[in-house]
């Protein structure tokens, strides 16, 4: 990431305020896309950058200008899917009367929210990134939108008697994220089978986490 503005799961771009940034945002875009595009037809390892910028229509280099490897890109799609969920949490969850409606509704967003994307191993090359990055400490709570959503809506839940006041939100943020990630990474995951799995594993929370 020493070439220009390239994205690695952080913050989003901020609103472009001159032509050259609506161009700059517009290029990136396109690269990201075709990556995407690219990821899904041959998978990650196989795609390669010169087929991406041929596909977006740049030179190989402006590839690197936005993103210093295909990591990033995944990485950038999990940034969105972490702050698609986050929103989501913060506006369906907030109203659950129970531990089973919240546990519940929690799995519902992160299975469709990964689904959007459209390839189960495109889903696992998203959330490996991760591992290939940082490791295991970058699925703490405080580093991305969800962790912290998750967190403050489960601290939020527990003083209404919802759920259990005396587990600590952000571990249990925490222990949330990582067994779905664990669903997530599986070789052999598939929407419909972590579905299924999720769901029983929310059957045993929402009993232990009700007030």
């Amino acid at each position: 990431m020493q070439n220009g503005p390239q994205h690695s799961g952080g913050q989003a771009p901020t609103k472009p305020r001159t032509r050259r940034d609506r161009q700059r945002v517009d290029t990136c875009a396109r690269v990201f896309d075709a990556a995407l595009a690219e990821f899904r037809r041959v998978g990650v390892e196989q795609a390669r950058v010169s087929d991406i910028c041929a596909a977006a229509g740049v030179a190989k280099g402006t590839f690197f200008f936005h993103f210093a490897t295909k990591d990033d890109v995944l990485l950038e799609r999990q940034r969105r899917i972490s702050e698609a969920m986050a929103g989501r949490i913060e506006r369906e969850l907030g109203q659950a009367s129970s531990a089973t409606g919240f546990v519940e509704g929690l799995i519902a967003i992160v299975i469709e929210e990964h689904r959007a994307v459209g390839d189960p191993e495109l889903v696992r090359q998203i959330n490996l990134a991760i591992v290939r990055r940082a490791g295991s400490p970058m699925l703490g709570a405080q580093h991305t939108a969800f962790g912290a959503a998750l967190a403050a809506q489960i601290r939020r839940l527990g003083g209404v008697g919802v759920l259990r006041a005396d587990i600590d939100p952000v571990q249990l943020a925490d222990c949330l994220r990582l067994s779905f990630f664990g669903f997530l990474v599986n070789p052999q995951f598939s929407f419909d089978g972590a579905g299924s799995r999720m769901a029983l594993l929310g059957s045993l929370l929402a009993v232990a986490l009700g007030a």
